[in-house]
């Protein structure tokens, strides 16, 4: 699978009508490669909450088993969009850069100081630590344990 950034995206629901094999993500929300690639690896791996493997991966990737939860969570919304694109192929990626605009940046799927607060509020992080190791591991654990809620 391809997992690639893109800053400054216009998400509008013409995007969604293109019936591609891809799920768009908030990058902002996103604690790093290493999460949608756990969460790839959860919704490829695990008794499937959804019956689609793209959505599946955004509820893996929001910590959540409500869809209409996850994608008020982590879904990508709106103009100046920060997303996360996971799909097939380049050729996918591709089409998708061209739909939504915005520049391709892998940077902003890592965690940055600007979105730790965010990311623990999101995945409900209470302990005091920031650091972004730490983070990411208790973002993937979160991510784990919607299995046994």
């Amino acid at each position: 699978m391809i997992i690639k950034g893109i800053k400054n995206a216009k998400i509008t629901q013409n995007i969604f009508n293109l019936k591609l094999p891809f799920q768009l993500l908030n990058a902002d929300c996103i604690a790093s490669k290493k999460h949608i690639l756990h969460a790839i690896n959860q919704a490829t791996s695990k008794t499937p909450i959804t019956n689609n493997i793209w959505m599946e991966i955004l509820v893996r990737a929001s910590a959540q088993r409500q869809i209409s939860n996850a994608i008020k969570t982590i879904g990508a919304k709106g103009e100046n969009a920060n997303i996360c694109v996971v799909c097939d192929s380049e050729e996918t990626f591709n089409i998708i850069l061209e739909a939504v605009g915005g520049i391709p940046d892998e940077d902003i799927l890592e965690l940055r100081d600007s979105k730790i607060n965010n990311i623990k509020k999101i995945y409900n992080i209470k302990e005091n630590e920031n650091d972004k190791e730490y983070i990411i591991k208790r973002v993937c654990e979160k991510i784990s344990i919607i299995e046994v809620r």
